[in-house]
């Protein structure tokens, strides 16, 4: 928080505190990065930049004569090393860590909520099958961006006719030639956006705490290992294709088309429950054995 000019000027100091303008605003410097291959731009002029354009969101514009202004904006920069890094090898990159979805639609298209409120298990598990081969992408793979355009056409569909919820129509009632075509008409920079929202969720998933019902709920337990960071590394998982036929052969959501369109998150409360169920009968099996 600066003052200039006796304004409170409101920065975000945490991706949540990121509004969705700033976050395009983001994606668009990301994607100009990019195209600067060979010219000499240090991290710090990313972050000036970042700066400028966050302020200029919160309706502070350039004043090429007002000292005050330019002083703000490096004091600003020098915030953003937690969105804006740079490795051992000076390669910038941009980062998101939040499941706040920032990209909630691209035309007439709904993108998925919020913490993943409206997923289904299905689409969940296509997601994450392309959202690791872009991860593990090598250039004999052909272009990356085919997968990238595929996961946003995916998580992006036309809104639900006939109820507000689901919000969009069903995952699979497109042809993957269709979601490819949906994919191929948005810009890189909303493309890379979706990815980088899909990734970290991916990784809270089985490491954060979800608010389900009004109490905390972490499905860490669920997930034999925690998955490496993600956004650029690979991410470990379950193996969601033997669940499904499993919750198929319990019906306990009936039948392997019905556990794909299923809620994830109901399917990960029944996968936790059946875990720590497992895990208390297990601790009373050694207690008996016990002499």
């Amino acid at each position: 928080m600066e003052k200039e000019n006796k304004n409170i000027v409101m920065y975000p100091e945490i991706w949540d505190e990121l509004t969705e303008a700033d976050w395009v605003s983001m994606l668009k410097l990301r994607e100009h990065l990019l195209t600067m291959v060979g010219a000499e731009v240090t991290v710090s002029d990313i972050r000036i930049e970042a700066a400028r354009c966050l302020l200029l969101n919160r309706g502070i514009r350039t004043r090429t004569s007002n000292e005050k202004y330019f002083l703000l904006v490096r004091k600003a920069a020098e915030k953003l090393d937690w969105l804006w890094q740079e490795d051992a090898e000076h390669r910038i990159s941009l980062v998101y860590r939040s499941t706040k979805q920032l990209l909630p639609k691209w035309g007439q298209l709904l993108g998925p909520m919020s913490h993943g409120g409206d997923l289904v298990f299905g689409e969940f598990k296509e997601a994450l099958t392309l959202c690791q081969a872009y991860d593990t992408w090598n250039p004999d793979d052909g272009d990356p961006m085919v997968l990238l355009q595929q996961l946003a056409g995916l998580l992006y569909r036309r809104r639900n006719p006939k109820r507000s919820f689901p919000r969009r129509i069903a995952y699979d009632k497109d042809s993957q030639e269709l979601q490819l075509t949906r994919g191929q008409r948005m810009p890189r920079w909303f493309l890379w956006g979706v990815y980088a929202w899909f990734s970290f969720f991916c990784e809270y998933l089985a490491t954060g705490v979800f608010i389900i019902d009004g109490r905390e709920v972490c499905f860490s337990p669920v997930f034999g290992t925690s998955p490496e960071p993600s956004q650029g590394g690979k991410r470990g998982g379950l193996g969601l294709n033997a669940i499904a036929m499993t919750l198929a052969e319990s019906q306990v959501f009936g039948d392997f088309e019905d556990v794909l369109h299923t809620p994830l998150m109901r399917v990960m409360m029944k996968l936790l429950h059946d875990k720590e169920t497992y895990e208390r009968e297990m601790k009373e099996i050694k207690k008996h054995k016990k002499p």
